[in-house]
C-alpha cells in the first residue's frame, strides 16, 4: 500500500537435492533453483508495480543488473515472459556452464553420491545428475520449454553424453515408503509418514529420528520398528503365495509344477522379483540409517536368502 516492493524469502525443500553427490552441488542447485523462483516472483511484483503506477523505468537494481532491454510497450504478461527466457538462455547458460566445467574437474564417482533411507538408484556421474535434476526443475515452467531444451543439449554435450541416450532420462532418486497412520503420543494425531522423506532434525546426533509434523515431538521408533519387521514378513508371504498368469490371456495358471500355462505362453509372477526385492532394500536402507538392528537383520536374512 506504500508503494515499498516486496522481496520474497526463497526456502529450499527439494527432496532430490540431498541426493547429489556433494555440498558444492547441493549448494548450485539451491541457488540455481532460488534465483529463479525469487527473481520471477520479484519481477512480477514489479511489472504489477509499474503497471499500477503507469511507470516505465523503475526497477530494483537487481533487477536492473540483468541487462533487460526496454519492453515497457508489451504487456505484463509478455514482459515476464521474455524476462524468463532471457534467464534460461543468457544468465543460466553461462552460469551452469561454468558450473558443469568445476564439478567434471572435481570427478568423483559412485563413492561421492549420499546412501539414504530413499537411495535406489545407481548413481555414478556427478555432473551428470546435477544437471539431469536442474534441468527437471526448470522444465516444469512450461514457458520456457524451449530455452531448456537449448540448455539441456549444450550441457550434455559438455559432460560427453548423447542427448537422447537412456543415461539423460530423468528418474526419481528418492524412493517413497509411506507408513499410514503413525500415532504421535504427544499430540495424539495420525498421520501418513513417508519415512525416507522425513529426515532427522538434527543430522550430527547420534540417534536419528522421524519427526510429528504437528508438534515436532519424536515418534515411538520401537513401535515404528515392530510395524516394518511386520511388514517384511507379510510381504514375504504375499510373494511365495502369489499366483503365477499366462503372459497372452492373464488367466491364473491351475496347473502345479508347470513352467507354461494351457494355451503352451509362459507364466509371469502378480509381484515381481525386482519389485519385491526393491521394496525389500528401501527397508533395510531405513534400518540402516536409523540404526534399527531388528529390522536390518530380518531384511539381510531375507535378500540374502534371494541372492
Amino acid at each position: 500500500e506504500d508503494g515499498s516492493l516486496v522481496v520474497p524469502t526463497v526456502v529450499s525443500g527439494w527432496n532430490i537435492m540431498q541426493y547429489l553427490a556433494n555440498d558444492i552441488a547441493q549448494d548450485y542447485f539451491r541457488t540455481i533453483i532460488g534465483r529463479f523462483s525469487k527473481d520471477v516472483f520479484r519481477k512480477q511484483l514489479l511489472i504489477q508495480q509499474q503497471t499500477k503506477n503507469r511507470l516505465t523505468a523503475i526497477s530494483p537494481v537487481s533487477v536492473a543488473k540483468n541487462g533487460d532491454d526496454d519492453d515497457s510497450t508489451l504487456s505484463p504478461q509478455e514482459q515476464l515472459l521474455n524476462y524468463k527466457k532471457k534467464m534460461i538462455s543468457k544468465h543460466f547458460a553461462n552460469y551452469l556452464t561454468r558450473v558443469v566445467g568445476e564439478l567434471i574437474e572435481d570427478g568423483g564417482g559412485e563413492e561421492s553420491f549420499p546412501q539414504l533411507p530413499g537411495s535406489h538408484l545407481h548413481l555414478t556421474n556427478p555432473a551428470l545428475e546435477f544437471v539431469k535434476n536442474v534441468l527437471v526443475i526448470l522444465d516444469l515452467d512450461p514457458d520456457v520449454k524451449q530455452e531448456v531444451i537449448y540448455l539441456k543439449k549444450s550441457l550434455f554435450a559438455q559432460i560427453g553424453v548423447q542427448e537422447y541416450s537412456a543415461a539423460t532420462a530423468w528418474k526419481n532418486p528418492a524412493a517413497a515408503f509411506t507408513l499410514p497412520d503413525v500415532h504421535c503420543m504427544e499430540c495424539h494425531e495420525c498421520r501418513d509418514v513417508d519415512l525416507c522423506v522425513t529426515l532427522p532434525e538434527d543430522e550430527e546426533s547420534s540417534q536419528r529420528q522421524w519427526l510429528c509434523a504437528g508438534c515436532g515431538s519424536s515418534y515411538d521408533v520401537d513401535n515404528i520398528e515392530r510395524r516394518l519387521v511386520d511388514i517384511v514378513q507379510k510381504k514375504c508371504i504375499r510373494y511365495q503365495l502369489q499366483d503365477l498368469r499366462c503372459t497372452k490371456t492373464q488367466q491364473v495358471a491351475v496347473r502345479a509344477l508347470s513352467r507354461t500355462s494351457d494355451c503352451s505362453a509362459a507364466l509371469k509372477l502378480d509381484i515381481p522379483r525386482n519389485e519385491f526385492l526393491g521394496q525389500l532394500t528401501i527397508l533395510r536402507n531405513l534400518a540402516k540409517f536409523y540404526e534399527l538392528d531388528w529390522l536390518l537383520e530380518t531384511t539381510n536374512g531375507v535378500l540374502n536368502g534371494y541372492a
